[in-house]
């Protein structure tokens, strides 16, 4: 099975930093169909004018109408939701399930929030990670390869495979790789996923995460409390 992750947030604590944190998963019993979902919207959209310079994200995309890059020629420029919504509504329609964590940062105890940049990912993403991991005999996790850890504890990769061999208690396949979503088009769709939960949250904006709510398995929501 192929899982793919990405975030949306930061787990920053600076002035500035968004207020929640999410993390998502997407499952898809065939991975070459959102494959090629990807790969035909990023093309369409090139071709109504955006700028190949600029990554197709959904941030990005959704901020094109006060983007100074983005010419007045695309044609999305004052509607920069409609693509957005093409590509949501194409990916709710395959036969995909997702998982999601939402962290609400301000009830982070204050003690936690000065580790090391990786360790309070590491943990979220064992959270949503390992449940699902835990669903298939064999699986092939590819998370976006931009994702940075500063400490010197256990890394990533070892962090969850430790937590699902642990949990399933015995070995099986679990292959993880860091790639750019570029290449690994699946990590580019589950951007746009993980992007559409982050702005029910932070933005109290559900017109996206409506179009994926019926595809939702499991939401959780971690509100530490002080």
């Amino acid at each position: 099975m192929n899982i793919y992750q990405d975030e949306s947030g930061c787990l920053g604590f600076n002035a500035g930093s968004s207020n929640y944190f999410v993390i998502a998963l997407l499952c898809p019993q065939n991975s070459k169909h959102i494959a090629n979902i990807i790969r035909k919207f990023k093309g369409r959209v090139i071709k109504d004018g955006w700028p190949k310079s600029i990554e197709i994200k959904a941030h990005n995309l959704f901020v094109a109408t006060t983007g100074s890059r983005i010419p007045n020629s695309y044609k999305y420029k004052q509607t920069p939701e409609v693509p957005i919504i093409d590509v949501l509504t194409s990916i709710a329609n395959c036969e995909i399930e997702i998982d999601a964590i939402v962290v609400l940062k301000s009830k982070i105890d204050s003690d936690l929030r000065t580790l090391p940049y990786g360790i309070l990912f590491n943990y979220y993403s064992g959270r949503v990670l390992i449940d699902r991991i835990l669903c298939y005999e064999a699986v092939n996790l590819y998370v976006d390869e931009t994702s940075k850890q500063t400490h010197d504890l256990l890394q990533f990769d070892g962090y969850i495979r430790t937590g699902a061999l642990l949990t399933k208690k015995r070995n099986f396949p679990l292959n993880i790789v860091h790639g750019n979503s570029n290449v690994i088009r699946g990590i580019s769709a589950v951007y746009f996923v993980s992007w559409a939960v982050f702005r029910k949250y932070e933005s109290s904006d559900d017109r996206f995460f409506n179009l994926i709510h019926h595809k939702i398995v499991h939401l959780k929501t971690y509100y530490f409390r002080k």
